[in-house]
C-alpha cells in the first residue's frame, strides 16, 4: 500500500482559514521559517496545508548552528 503525504503552502492565512473552515480542521502554529515568520498549518488525513504570516514572529528564536567540526573553547 502506498502512503501519500500531500504538503502544500497556500498564498496566505486567510486562505487556510478558509480552507480549514471548508475541511472542517483546526489550524496550529508550527513555530517561525528561517526568516523569522510564524508558519501555520492544518491538517486533515493525510493532507497538510500550511500558511506564513506577513509579520516577524514575535516568538522566533535566532537560527544558530555550529559546524561539528569546529571546537568551542
Amino acid at each position: 500500500m502506498n502512503h501519500v503525504c500531500d504538503i502544500r503552502e497556500l498564498s496566505d492565512t486567510d486562505a487556510l482559514r478558509s480552507w480549514a473552515r471548508t475541511h472542517h480542521t483546526a489550524i496550529g502554529y508550527v513555530g517561525p521559517n528561517a526568516e523569522g515568520y510564524p508558519v501555520y498549518e492544518a491538517h486533515r488525513g493525510r493532507i497538510t496545508r500550511l500558511a506564513r504570516g506577513t509579520t516577524r514572529d514575535p516568538r522566533a528564536h535566532p537560527l544558530v548552528w555550529h559546524s561539528p567540526r569546529e571546537r568551542t573553547r
